[in-house]
């Protein structure tokens, strides 16, 4: 199911069925709630099938398509979510918690790397994206 999402420009097909082996696929129904803001985060996800909104308190913030991930910023500081994720409809997911990360790191350390560079660079386009809205917010 990987090799359906944007993690494949990034990786090669034998480290995807690597990574598979750390993932755990996970569904939701419509309306379920998939992660709520402020709860302690140990989990990344990645949206295989239907979509998702992220919201801060009443605001939505964006919806998630097939192959989007949320929840990389808990995976990585260990800090408590800081958006809540809805399921807009009903939803199927991959999720890496973080003991597999941990366990992907010690087995698989370039790996594992190589899957930080890959959030890194997600949270990166993120806040530029962000950082332009304020922006255009303030002049205004």
């Amino acid at each position: 199911m990987l090799d359906n999402t944007n993690w494949t420009h990034e990786f090669s097909w034998q480290q995807l069925l690597i990574l598979g082996d750390y993932f755990q696929l996970c569904s939701m129904p419509a309306h379920g709630l998939i992660y709520d803001e402020g709860d302690t985060g140990d989990s990344l996800g990645i949206l295989i099938k239907g979509s998702a909104q992220v919201c801060k308190g009443n605001n939505v913030l964006t919806t998630l398509r097939p192959g989007r991930t949320f929840g990389e910023m808990s995976l990585l500081d260990h800090q408590c979510r800081s958006a809540t994720v809805t399921a807009s409809e009903d939803c199927h997911f991959l999720s890496i918690s973080r003991a597999n990360f941990e366990k992907l790191s010690n087995e698989h350390p370039a790996l594992a790397l190589k899957m930080v560079v890959k959030i890194a660079k997600l949270l990166s386009q993120a806040l530029r994206l962000t950082s332009g809205q304020l922006c255009e917010f303030l002049e205004s």
